[in-house]
């Protein structure tokens, strides 16, 4: 009976991995398409504020109702009562000063370099986990850290040649992005475990999004006087790029390690780059393709050796 036990755990153990990889590559495609959106706002008159208030005004409705449904439940009442406010601290962390420089990024790089640099936070999550947690990394995952860092140096010296110096500028925003990504990942693992991934979700991305309106209304912004094509763009990016990833993604977490999760995210560059180059026209080198190879190999290499 102890074999049979064991064994069903086993079976169930690899079913919630089986689910939380299919959750997190769609999660993954959706926030892959991202950059492609962002990028396209920007030609439309959006700046960081506009882009992501506008995502927020479309999306953040969806986590209210979503939270109130949630709250119908006692346990979640308790959940909320208890974790709430680090939740919303958290939450605040990830989904508004990580994704603050991430879209200011974007007005400076290409969506290709954008996505590279976004994909090396596992090497944030190797080195805090090192540093603060005392999880001393494995042989050889320094190496697989410098091996990616050196394919974007790659595509940074080429872009720098065609686009300018504010490469460095807009490269410096997506890897303080990166980190504080890796910072969300490492403290929301053991929170989403307690409270539940769409709970926290919803708690999370609803208090990021009222941050971002706030500040849009300090800094008066005004809606009504945007480019139609640019609120679309918007409304595109906070449904189909946020709401519906943010919930796939922290199904995820709660299925997965971050370790896990990390590799799923393998094919975003790759998505990133062919809907870069077939709907915004970017080139994409030899500097690019080998760039793209030495991050990926270098980020599975990591997650090989965790």
């Amino acid at each position: 009976m102890t074999q049979s036990s064991n064994n069903h755990s086993i079976s169930n153990h690899k079913s919630d991995i089986n689910k939380g990889i299919i959750l997190a590559l769609i999660g993954t495609v959706l926030f892959s398409i991202k950059p492609i959106f962002i990028k396209l706002a920007y030609q439309y008159g959006g700046d960081a504020i506009s882009i992501m208030s506008l995502r927020a005004f479309s999306s953040l409705p969806i986590y209210i109702i979503m939270m109130l449904w949630l709250l119908r439940q006692p346990q979640h009442r308790y959940s909320f009562k208890r974790y709430g406010l680090s939740a919303s601290a958290i939450g605040i962390l990830g989904y508004y000063f990580a994704s603050y420089l991430d879209i200011a990024s974007m007005a400076f790089i290409s969506a290709q370099l954008e996505r590279l640099l976004i994909f090396l936070f596992p090497s944030f999550v190797v080195l805090i986990s090192w540093i603060v947690l005392k999880q001393k990394p494995e042989q050889g995952t320094f190496k697989a850290i410098g091996l990616g860092y050196t394919g974007v140096a790659l595509i940074v010296f080429h872009d720098m040649s065609n686009i300018g110096n504010n490469i460095l500028l807009g490269s410096g925003l997506a890897i303080a992005s990166a980190f504080i990504f890796a910072c969300y990942l490492i403290m929301s693992k053991k929170l989403i475990t307690q409270m539940g991934s769409q709970l926290f979700t919803c708690i999370g991305m609803g208090s990021a999004g009222i941050v971002i309106l706030l500040q849009g209304q300090w800094e008066g912004l005004s809606m009504i006087s945007l480019d139609p094509s640019l609120v679309i763009i918007g409304i595109v990016l906070g449904i189909f790029c946020t709401v519906l990833p943010s919930f796939f993604i922290a199904a995820a977490m709660q299925k997965l390690t971050p370790s896990q999760l990390s590799l799923t995210s393998n094919i975003g560059p790759a998505i990133t780059a062919i809907f870069a180059i077939s709907i915004l026209n970017e080139p994409f080198t030899a500097f690019h393709a080998v760039g793209m190879v030495f991050v990926v190999y270098s980020v599975i290499s990591m997650k090989k050796r965790k």
